[in-house]
């Protein structure tokens, strides 16, 4: 999800400008009170689990109510919930398409609502995870003009362009911090921002900034180790990383810092421990040969050669593909050289 999916929580509200951007539905109407109470309905068996319901109702109102917004969001918001089940589960490509169904629906309702900050915002978001990047980006460019004075747009784009241009994310990131100083999400970019642009030790005051308002968030705590090791402290990165909570630190984002910087200061074996912990802590996912891999080439670079090649078997194990055991393989080989 770009730079900081593991910085920034995503809120799939689609309507947080909605007072100011009020659906056009006659009051009077005979079918308003009932369109209510079906949307009221609906949004109650999707909040407990109960999808099937929750679509039958959204079925029968976008017949009904095929002018209002309101149940297309919504339907939106049952395709995420779905999409991200799958993703949870390792189903990477199953869930990029589910959220693509979810984007559609998004973009039916801004064709009825174009004025909703909100359904821009949040279009953007599934747009993201469905892998449309440039869609995305101009989502939130539109949500930005809707919403001023909410900074999540410009931290959004800041995110998603961050890596290929650091010069034009840090433009959006002081915009967004102008109106919300104390961001943590939005320091801990900046801090990135700065440290890619070779702004070293401006990166490390707003890092250490960023830690002062970043209360329990892990993703900034995850942020601010990785501008620790990409300034060539990657103990001061362990530190903050180690000290993460074990179900955070088995995470994968949270593997992939504490392997480099593991890697960074020579001990290779720790980070194939890493991956190894993060390997047994998701190993229910449907792609946790990918982990098996990671873990396998991270000892192959400690030269535990015996280790690797188990690694390599549990992976084949998982059905793996042969492509990306053969990469691994020779990546192995290319380390022992």
């Amino acid at each position: 999800m770009g730079l900081l999916s593991i910085g920034f929580s995503l809120v799939f509200t689609g309507c947080e400008d909605r007072e100011s951007n009020p659906v056009s539905i006659d009051p009077a109407s005979p079918s308003a009170e009932s369109v209510r109470h079906s949307l009221e309905a609906a949004e109650a068996y999707l909040a407990s689990g109960d999808i099937d319901r929750a679509r039958s109702i959204l079925a029968r109102l976008l017949e009904r109510a095929s002018d209002d917004p309101r149940p297309m969001e919504l339907m939106a918001r049952l395709e995420l919930t779905g999409g991200l089940d799958l993703r949870k589960q390792g189903l990477s490509d199953a869930a990029r398409r589910q959220f693509a169904v979810a984007h559609d629906w998004y973009e039916q309702a801004l064709e009825l609502d174009q004025d909703s900050g909100g359904l821009h915002q949040s279009a953007g978001e599934v747009a993201q995870l469905a892998g449309r990047l440039d869609l995305a980006r101009e989502r939130y460019r539109q949500a930005s003009k809707l919403l001023p004075d909410n900074p999540k747009p410009k931290l959004c784009i800041a995110q998603l362009i961050l890596e290929e241009n650091p010069a034009e994310a840090e433009i959006f990131l002081r915009e967004s911090l102008q109106i919300e100083p104390d961001e943590p999400h939005a320091l801990a970019s900046l801090a990135l921002a700065r440290q890619r642009q070779g702004a070293g030790e401006e990166a490390s005051t707003l890092a250490s900034k960023a830690l002062v308002h970043a209360g329990s968030s892990a993703a900034v705590r995850i942020a601010v180790a990785r501008v620790h090791r990409i300034a060539g402290r990657p103990r001061e990165s362990l530190e903050l990383l180690l000290a993460l909570p074990d179900q955070v630190r088995v995470g994968e984002s949270a593997t992939e810092e504490i392997s480099r910087s593991w890697d960074a200061i020579g001990r290779p074996l720790n980070a194939g421990q890493a991956w190894a912990a993060c390997f047994k802590a998701n190993a229910f996912r449907t792609d946790a040969w990918r982990l098996a891999l990671l873990a396998a080439e991270a000892m192959g670079r400690a030269d535990q050669d015996i280790e690797a090649a188990s690694w390599i078997e549990q992976a084949i194990m998982l059905d793996a593909p042969e492509s990306e055991v053969e990469a691994s393989r020779s990546r192995i080989a290319g380390a022992s050289q």
